[in-house]
């Protein structure tokens, strides 16, 4: 038996909605005393650091949870993620982090506790083709004007990344689990080409199913593949958005909600509100970690759920109600918290 088998671990999965923490003219004060506007000075990026009580704020939830290792989006690349650790964690975790394709400069990553006794691999599916052109490219190809386009492109590339930590435990050549990390194309659509960016999306969800597959062959169903991050769309059973049916179809994998039998009110991660004063807003899981059997059999029922932002005091924050109650949380989305137990001999 290996330590990932023998052992509890814990998952999160977390949206830190922008996580920019630059620090190139910091010259070691006190943070726990510093002004907003001296943190901000500490930065020269265009890109403003994210404000300094919601980066504490997110640090204390994640003292709070203690896991083992974070499944990361949003994040200001690996210059970010590093202070982040480093400043705010007590420097607890190592950060794997590959810039990947986002035009924000908002990176998918890693924290992984330093004192696992684990190796890692880290690789970036930035790069493969998901086999997808929007209509009128495809068209344009049809009709013959493909040497007309600006830029000729046989097919788009994942918005960020699928970004794959392959965990080593006893075995140097094969890893005790794998992990695919994404951030899915968001329902913004400022072409007016794709309404909620759903073709894209679906395109995208379709790769990453299939680089999961991929990876099971490769390894004969003998390596854990979990598939996990912000999916920016409702993928949860009985009825998921048609864009991820393929996850169903295609795989063995549930949602670890799913496994542990959390009730469906409770497992949202976003609050999506409304300027309508007659139209309320509505709460969305966009936020996934998916699991198979062989994990799914080692889930914690009671210690995987969806967290809760705390206040200073230790209270449970309430579910915003408007936009001013949402900017009082450190991010826009809540993690998803994951408990294994050790495996059954």
């Amino acid at each position: 038996m290996s330590f990932f088998t023998e052992s509890r671990l814990r998952l999160v999965e977390f949206n830190l909605e922008n996580l920019f923490v630059f620090l190139d003219h910091y010259k070691g004060q006190d943070l726990d005393r510093v002004t907003e506007r001296e943190w901000q000075g500490f930065s020269s990026s265009t890109t403003p650091n994210k404000p300094l009580k919601q980066v504490r704020e997110l640090a204390r939830a994640i003292a709070d949870l203690d896991p083992d290792i974070l499944m990361l989006c949003e994040v200001g690349g690996l210059e970010s993620l590093a202070n982040f650790s480093k400043y705010f964690l007590s420097d607890r975790y190592a950060p794997h982090l590959l810039e990947g394709n986002s035009d924000r400069g908002i990176d998918i990553g890693y924290l992984v506790r330093r004192a696992l006794p684990f190796t890692y691999d880290l690789i970036s599916h930035k790069h493969r083709p998901l086999d997808f052109l929007y209509p009128h490219e495809r068209q344009t190809i049809l009709n013959g004007f493909d040497h007309l386009r600006s830029a000729k492109v046989d097919s788009h590339k994942f918005s960020r990344d699928v970004l794959e930590l392959r965990v080593f435990d006893v075995d140097p050549t094969e890893p005790a689990l794998i992990i695919l990390l994404v951030h899915l194309k968001s329902q913004l659509d400022r072409s007016r080409i794709d309404p909620g960016g759903r073709d894209r999306r679906k395109a995208e969800l379709d790769k990453l199913v299939k680089i999961q597959k991929e990876i099971e062959d490769e390894f004969e169903g003998r390596v854990p593949v979990v598939l996990t991050g912000d999916f920016n769309g409702s993928a949860s059973r009985p009825e998921p958005e048609v864009e991820f049916e393929t996850i169903y179809r295609d795989s063995k994998l549930e949602d670890a909600l799913e496994w542990a039998k959390q009730p469906a009110d409770e497992r949202f991660t976003y609050m999506q509100l409304s300027n309508s004063r007659t139209r309320p807003g509505r709460n969305k899981q966009l936020d996934y970690v998916f699991l198979p059997p062989a994990l799914g059999a080692r889930v914690n029922e009671k210690e995987t759920w969806v967290y809760r932002f705390k206040d200073d005091f230790g209270m449970t924050m309430i579910v915003p109600r408007n936009f001013n109650e949402k900017k009082l949380l450190p991010s826009d989305h809540y993690p998803v918290v994951v408990t294994l137990d050790p495996a059954k001999r």
